[in-house]
């Protein structure tokens, strides 16, 4: 099992071996790293939000995401069912134009996706061009027009290391941390805590099993 959502560190790291995991997925954090090949404005944007800028919405297909606050979430958070409709249409347009679908095609995949679901066409329409709301944003640097997906670790990411870089700083805090929970399992659950640190440790592969 492999532990995903809120994880950047070695403390982190942690936490998710001794709850039984064997190992973490880090999404954010390795998309802002000096390696991440999103343009330089993206990471900027990432760098620059606080934890009150990572919001849940679903404005944008019916679905909780996690999201960046951006111009466009923010408008679609602040809009009626006929604003959000028109903005939809013209992202849908744009999609069409770009992709060579027909409308008719359009339809018939929105259809597809309303089918069983309570979604209002708007959340349809921006659904099925959710593709070019991230390639705007996340390939093209547009961050005004696009969507940014974001793990709520990203209100506290300020820097760029590289992937190297950052999982030797992973490491090392696991390493880190490893060695202060003896004591802290001493102070808070007695020698029989104690025994919990080596075998998170060989799971991790961060201790000689001897």
């Amino acid at each position: 099992m492999i532990a995903a959502g809120g994880f950047r560190d070695g403390r982190g790291l942690v936490a998710a071996l001794a709850y039984g995991a064997a190992g973490v997925a880090m999404g954010t954090r390795f998309l802002l790293t000096s390696d991440s090949t999103v343009p330089d404005a993206v990471k900027a944007r990432y760098l620059a939000a606080g934890v009150q800028d990572v919001i849940v919405t679903t404005k944008v297909d019916g679905l909780p995401h996690r999201m960046l606050r951006t111009d466009l979430v923010d408008a679609l958070e602040r809009s009626g069912r006929s604003a959000a409709l028109l903005r939809a249409f013209r992202h849908a347009s744009a999609f069409r134009r770009e992709s060579g679908m027909s409308w008719a095609g359009l339809v018939r995949d929105g259809l597809a996706m309303k089918h069983g679901k309570q979604l209002t066409w708007s959340q349809v329409l921006l659904a099925a061009n959710t593709p070019m709301l991230l390639r705007a944003a996340m390939v093209d640097g547009r961050t005004d027009l696009g969507v940014m997906a974001c793990g709520q670790v990203g209100g506290l990411i300020d820097d760029l290391p590289s992937c190297a870089e950052l999982v030797e700083r992973i490491m090392a805090q696991a390493h880190a941390t490893l060695g202060r929970l003896p004591t802290l399992s001493r102070e808070h659950s007695g020698a029989a805590g104690g025994r919990c640190a080596p075998g998170v440790a060989q799971r991790a592969g961060l201790a000689d099993p001897q």
